[in-house]
């Protein structure tokens, strides 16, 4: 339910290879503490809850090789006994701690993006979550928002359907567990990434 997040993060990778001054030889790393990635979740059929991931990592080489990590036990979804029962029993933290993402990028696609500007694009992303690996494609908006750092956020929501990795049975049993009717099982990933050159 959260590759696609994982999807949308990837794009920031890409964002920040791209951005200002030639890309060349620099690289860029994510700030996990002013970055966010929020994923919405419908129970009932009607009630949305909002939940966030905590725990990010990434960086683009001088080259445009992105990856970012997302710590799956971060998840917080604001309700303790939540929190632990996606934690053991969808995400498996144990077996799978991390949410991995990767993308090859052609940093001269943004090398002209001056301060001030921003530019729309679709990312194409490798998720691994769960042993499974898919593509996932993540609109974004790029925005150069200082001379070192740019800003990478979701031009749209990506969404994300669990049953692409397999992870039907474990909606099914969360739902079951908190004695709901249903989870739906395609979720909607926003992103807010911020990446420095390092």
């Amino acid at each position: 339910m959260f590759k696609g997040l994982a999807a949308i993060l990837l794009a920031g990778l890409v964002a920040a290879c791209s951005a200002g001054a030639p890309v060349t030889g620099t690289s860029w790393q994510l700030n996990g503490n002013a970055s966010d990635i929020t994923v919405i979740s419908v129970k009932n059929g009607d009630v949305a809850e909002i939940s966030r991931f905590e725990g990010l990592s990434g960086s683009v080489s001088a080259t445009g090789e992105a990856r970012l990590n997302i710590d799956a036990a971060s998840f917080e979804s604001y309700v303790d006994i939540r929190n632990e029962r996606l934690r053991d029993i969808f995400f498996e933290v144990s077996e799978f701690p991390e949410i991995r993402l990767a993308a090859n990028l052609d940093p001269a696609s943004f090398e002209t993006l001056a301060v001030g500007d921003a530019l729309e694009t679709e990312l194409q992303l490798a998720v691994s979550l769960h042993s499974e690996v898919r593509t996932v494609y993540a609109p974004v908006r790029v925005i150069r928002n200082g001379q070192d750092s740019v800003l990478v956020i979701s031009s749209e929501a990506a969404l994300i359907d669990a049953r692409e990795f397999g992870l039907e049975a474990a909606v099914a049993a969360l739902a079951g567990i908190a004695g709901l009717e249903s989870v739906t099982p395609v979720f909607p990933v926003h992103v807010y990434l911020v990446f420095e050159r390092g």
